[in-house]
């Protein structure tokens, strides 16, 4: 992931990550010392122009332009305050935290370690690389779903992904959004000589978790409804 600020096209600050927060009269903006990976600023020039903020991520960009009225420099950060013509929200601040999160770990994630946040930032930033796919990447005529550590209705769609994909495996966040997957791929697996049947690993552990939860059913449900065989596995 890039954070660069430009003026003019001319790049003055680069960062690996911004805090954005919104005031009510004005916006502000925190950049981390252990953050700046480069700088080449003029503040006398800052303060007098808009500032394009330009987040980008292989295919992800997002702009912000900024008026500049004070900026403050700290010994631990610097902060920029003034008013973005972009309405900040946290859906603005999760573009910039998921892409940090997947910048950072290289994909390389110990899942079970991040919090709920985390993980769907993680997951957003699968989608937003990736989109939604239609086709999955294994190949195997049996499929395995692990689900012994599942906890809370991300794991299960970041198992199911991580099943079905390479990398960047995005299965949804919520039930309608699963669901939109899942017919997405359907039509090229029901291309192949045999359906693949998928094995659920921990299944008694996914049972004892989330039996009372509606995904349960609709895990089970959606998937015999496109024609999958499920073997359900301790």
């Amino acid at each position: 992931m890039k954070i660069e600020f430009l003026l003019e096209e001319k790049t003055l600050l680069s960062t690996k990550y911004i805090k954005l927060i919104s005031k009510k009269d004005f916006d502000k903006i925190v950049i981390k010392r252990n953050d700046i990976k480069s700088t080449n600023l003029q503040f006398g020039e800052i303060s007098q122009k808009d500032l394009i903020i330009r987040v980008s991520f292989k295919t992800f960009k997002n702009d912000y332009i900024f008026n500049v009225s004070d900026i403050l420099i700290k010994t631990s950060e610097i902060v920029l305050l003034g008013i973005l013509n972009d309405p900040l929200g946290i859906y603005n601040q999760g573009y910039i935290d998921n892409f940090k999160l997947i910048s950072d770990k290289k994909e390389k994630i110990n899942w079970y370690e991040l919090n709920d946040k985390q993980k769907y930032y993680y997951l957003r930033g699968c989608y937003l690389l990736n989109g939604v796919k239609e086709t999955i990447d294994n190949i195997d005529s049996t499929i395995i779903i692990d689900l012994s550590k599942v906890r809370t209705d991300l794991d299960v769609y970041y198992e199911i992904g991580k099943s079905f994909f390479d990398s960047y495996g995005y299965f949804g966040t919520e039930f309608h959004s699963f669901r939109d997957c899942l017919v997405s791929v359907i039509g090229s697996i029901k291309k192949r000589e045999k359906m693949p049947i998928l094995k659920i690993k921990g299944y008694r552990s996914f049972e004892k978790y989330f039996a009372n939860n509606i995904l349960f059913n609709d895990f089970y449900e959606m998937f015999k409804r496109v024609g999958f065989e499920i073997d359900n596995s301790q």
